[in-house]
C-alpha cells in the first residue's frame, strides 16, 4: 500500500476524519475539490467568482492536542538535560530531546498541538445552494466541500520508510524547565539524526491536517429496494427522469463507504 493511501486510511479510522495530503498542504474551509480515495485536490472555494456562495463561519475556541501513533510500531524516548545520554545516540548529556524510532514500514507519528476545529455555519442552507446549481447544471455531482476544518497551533508528523526508522531531535535551552512536547515549536527542534523516513514535518506551524467534507450524494441505497423500485416505476411512467434524480439527491458528509472500495488492511 503506497504511505498516501496507508497515512490517510490510518488517520481516518482513529479520528474520523478526513487528513490533508501531502500532510502540509493548506485548506480552508469553503475549499472545493476533487477526492480521490481519501486524497482531496482542491480546485476553487465556494467564495470563488464562479460560484459566488458565501456562508458564515463558527469558530472554535477551546484549543486541544492530538496525538496517534501507529499501535505497537512507534517508540518515543524523551531525554531530559542533563541526563545521560543513550549509547549510540547523537544527542550529548547537556542536550534535551527526543528521540523516535519506528519498527515497521509506513508507520506513524502524528501530533497537533492546540488544534481548533471550525466550521461552516448552517449547513443545511449551504446543501440547499449546492443542489440548486446541481439541479441547474452549474455544479458536478463528483465536488466536495471541506465544511469542518482542524487548524493546528504546530503539528510533527512522521512517516518511516523503513521498519527500522529513527529520527533525534534536539531542543534548544528552553525545554530544560519544561516538558517537552515533540510538537511544540517553541522548543526549536533540530535534527541530529535520521534513517528510514519517508515524511518528516518537525513542529510546523500553521498546518491543517484533518478535515471533514460534504457532497452531493445518492439516496437509491438508503430506502428498502421496494420503495425504490416503485419510485423508480412511477418515473418511468411519468418520463419524468429528472425529477428521479433530484428527488434521489442529497448534500450530506463524506464517509468511511464514500472514500474506501477496498478492504481494510490490518
Amino acid at each position: 500500500m503506497k504511505t498516501s493511501k496507508k497515512y490517510t486510511r490510518e488517520l481516518y479510522r482513529q479520528f474520523k476524519y478526513l487528513a490533508a495530503w501531502l500532510p502540509g498542504t493548506p485548506f480552508a474551509l469553503g475549499d472545493i475539490g476533487i477526492l480521490k480515495g481519501r486524497e482531496f485536490t482542491k480546485i476553487g472555494n465556494l467564495k470563488d467568482e464562479k460560484f459566488k456562495i458565501d456562508f458564515e463561519i463558527e469558530k472554535d475556541t477551546t484549543p486541544a492536542d492530538i496525538n496517534h501513533n501507529s499501535k505497537g510500531a512507534v517508540t518515543v524516548s524523551i531525554k531530559a538535560a542533563g541526563s545521560a545520554a543513550p549509547t549510540g545516540s547523537t544527542l550529548t548529556e547537556a542536550d534535551a530531546g527526543i528521540t523516535v524510532e519506528f519498527s515497521k514500514e509506513k508507520a506513524i507519528l502524528f501530533k497537533a498541538k492546540g488544534t481548533l476545529n471550525n466550521t461552516i455555519k448552517d449547513q443545511i442552507k449551504l446543501g440547499d445552494q449546492i443542489l440548486k446549481m446541481y439541479k441547474q447544471g452549474k455544479w458536478d455531482k463528483d465536488y466536495v466541500v471541506i465544511t469542518e476544518l482542524v487548524e493546528a497551533e504546530s503539528s510533527t508528523i512522521l512517516i518511516s520508510s523503513e521498519k527500522t526508522g529513527k529520527v533525534e531531535l534536539k531542543a534548544n535551552g528552553k525545554a530544560s524547565n519544561k516538558a517537552i512536547d515533540i510538537a511544540d515549536a517553541s522548543l526549536g527542534f533540530g535534527t541530529t539524526f535520521s534513517k528510514g523516513l519517508s515524511t518528516e514535518i518537525i513542529s510546523e506551524s500553521g498546518l491543517t491536517p484533518l478535515f471533514k467534507a460534504s457532497k452531493v450524494k445518492s439516496r437509491f441505497l438508503k430506502p428498502a429496494i421496494f420503495e425504490f423500485n416503485k419510485l423508480f416505476s412511477d418515473k418511468m411512467l411519468e418520463k419524468d427522469f429528472t425529477a428521479l434524480d433530484n428527488n434521489l439527491n442529497y448534500f450530506g458528509e463524506v464517509t468511511f463507504e464514500d472514500v474506501d472500495y477496498e478492504e481494510i488492511e490490518v
